[in-house]
Parts: C-alpha cells; structure tokens; sequence
C-alpha cells in the first residue's frame, strides 16, 4: 500500500498545485531527484528551468515545466518556484 504525503507547488502569483500524491521528482541544480513519504527533511535548489513530476493518489502523472526556486521536504513537500506550467 503506498503512502502519501501533501505536496504543494506555489509561485508568486499563485497556489499552483495542492494535493496528496505518492512522490515528487524535481530537477535540482544536482539534477533529477526523487522525494516519497518519510523521506529525511532537506531543501534542494531547482534547477534554472525543469520540470516537477508528481505521482498523485490516484495513481496519474502530472508534469509541470518550472523555472528557479527551491524545493522544501518536510512533513509536506512545497516546490516554491518562480513560474510553472502544466505541459
């Protein structure tokens, strides 16, 4: 049974993305990295562009082209990024 954690991903304009999902993968500066539930609480710069993949509960695959920002993974993962769009 897979475990889900609220993610989140916020610009300055908007709450881009809000719900629970099974796992975040993100273009860092160090490049691709995944996060899922319990995974050890850090924060990761993004990558100048890139994309943010989320796995949502119910099972679909969502891309979103991101441009800057960082990624904070705690209790919740939030993706604070400068622009998004879904693709």
């Amino acid at each position: 049974m897979a475990a889900y954690v609220q993610i989140e991903i916020v610009t300055p304009s908007e709450l881009f993305f809000q719900g629970e999902g099974e796992s975040l993968v993100c273009t860092t500066t160090d490049g691709e990295e995944g996060f899922l539930k319990g995974h050890s609480w850090c924060c990761k710069l993004l990558g100048e562009t890139g994309k943010v993949r989320i796995r949502t509960k119910d099972g679909e695959l969502k891309t979103a082209r991101i441009k800057g920002g960082y990624v904070d993974i705690k209790d919740k993962f939030i993706v604070f990024s400068d622009e998004a769009e879904w693709l």
